[in-house]
């Protein structure tokens, strides 16, 4: 069974440098979002699942590595563009769909419980200005994709909340549909020696350009896969590895406090 997060009192994410203080969207980094394939008709896009997943299923299967995923905005596309393809038994172990308060709850437990003690800790809601809004996203984000590699005892997590549109919360901040995304993996395996350590944690937020709802969704599921498969690849550093010399001193505090509060 999944512990429960502690209730210890969550720490504020917003961080004040030289007098000024930075904005957690600001400090997030960015990921490119792919872009949509023609449609082979008429209107719409051209996604389809075989698009979305195949170069994540193709590294995990390179790795012996599994994967569990938790969605919320893309609405199930990744976890069902995996499963779509030959052999998915051999690296996809589960996923959840979290889209409202009670179904987070239920599926990602852990989740729930940070982000309630996030908005206890700072007296208000996640939704009552910008940084807070970001700061709910990441510690949502991060916090369920260790929940599904906890629960589903799985090598990687993936996790994916934002707003696909058509319309946003004033509190976002942006008028198009954005996600952020949390890839959570094994300490780094150091061949004889056993792997020791921390997980490593990856965060990005991805905007596609437009408030098109379902084109968004496959967009979202796309950017997360191809995430994760750099991950998994190892061609992109984690953001919590002691020798990333050059990541933003900023965004490396915010996300310490981020995992304060992940198991």
């Amino acid at each position: 069974t999944l512990a429960r997060l502690s209730k210890q009192r969550a720490p504020h994410l917003a961080l004040v440098y030289g007098g000024v203080k930075a904005g957690m969207r600001d400090r997030i980094p960015t990921f490119d979002a792919p872009a949509s394939p023609e449609p082979s008709t008429s209107g719409g896009h051209g996604w389809c699942m075989e698009a979305v997943a195949s170069d994540l299923a193709d590294a995990l299967k390179t790795t012996k590595q599994t994967v569990a995923i938790s969605e919320c905005t893309s609405g199930g596309l990744l976890a069902a563009s995996l499963l779509s393809l030959p052999g998915a038994s051999a690296y996809f172990t589960g996923g959840a769909v979290a889209y409202s308060a009670t179904a987070r709850e239920a599926l990602v437990p852990g989740t729930h419980d940070a982000l309630i003690a996030l908005e206890s800790a700072r007296g208000s809601g996640n939704y009552a200005n910008q940084d807070r809004y970001w700061e709910s996203r990441v510690v949502w984000a991060v916090n369920a994709a260790r929940d599904l590699q906890l629960m589903c005892g799985a090598d990687w997590g993936i996790a994916e909340v934002g707003a696909c549109g058509p319309t946003f919360h004033e509190a976002c901040g942006t008028d198009v549909g954005f996600v952020v995304v949390a890839v959570v993996g094994p300490p780094v395996d150091h061949g004889n020696q056993p792997s020791v350590g921390a997980d490593r944690v990856w965060v990005r937020v991805i905007e596609t350009g437009h408030n098109r709802r379902g084109e968004n969704m496959w967009q979202f599921a796309a950017a997360a896969a191809k995430l994760a498969e750099s991950c998994v690849r190892e061609t992109i550093a984690a953001d919590n590895e002691q020798n990333k010399l050059n990541h933003d001193p900023r965004w490396r505090d915010a996300l310490d406090a981020a995992l304060r509060i992940v198991r």
